[in-house]
């Protein structure tokens, strides 16, 4: 995981990142592999992107620190639509990964 933004974020956001991969080991996400823990320079929200997940965590600019602030973020790659959760509708990594899963076969069927 490139931990290498930490360094160009502010305390608040750094606080979020960490927050997001406390959280995410928490749901029993794998933290070691591939991905990027960052800030989106468009939006200011703080997120966490792994690769082998089809969803990315994140948390808005005003937030708490508290898993009902963080989101689960699905994007098309046929069209880039992007659909968002929260955590609260899907508390665990499993229905995360099933609702991950039903937006990327909505997506397939957009593509025939």
């Amino acid at each position: 995981m490139n931990y290498n933004n930490l360094n160009s974020m502010v305390n608040w956001e750094r606080q979020k990142a960490m927050f997001l991969v406390q959280q995410a080991e928490s749901l029993g996400m794998d933290v070691d592999g591939y991905g990027e823990l960052a800030v989106n320079p468009n939006s200011g929200y703080t997120y966490l992107w792994l690769e082998d997940y089809n969803f990315t965590l994140y948390m808005p600019i005003t937030c708490e620190l508290v898993k009902n602030d963080i989101w689960a973020l699905y994007s098309c790659p046929i069209d880039g639509e992007e659909i968002e959760t929260d955590l609260e509708d899907h508390p665990t990594l499993k229905e995360l990964e099933i609702w991950a899963d039903e937006q990327s076969k909505f997506s397939d069927r957009k593509d025939q």
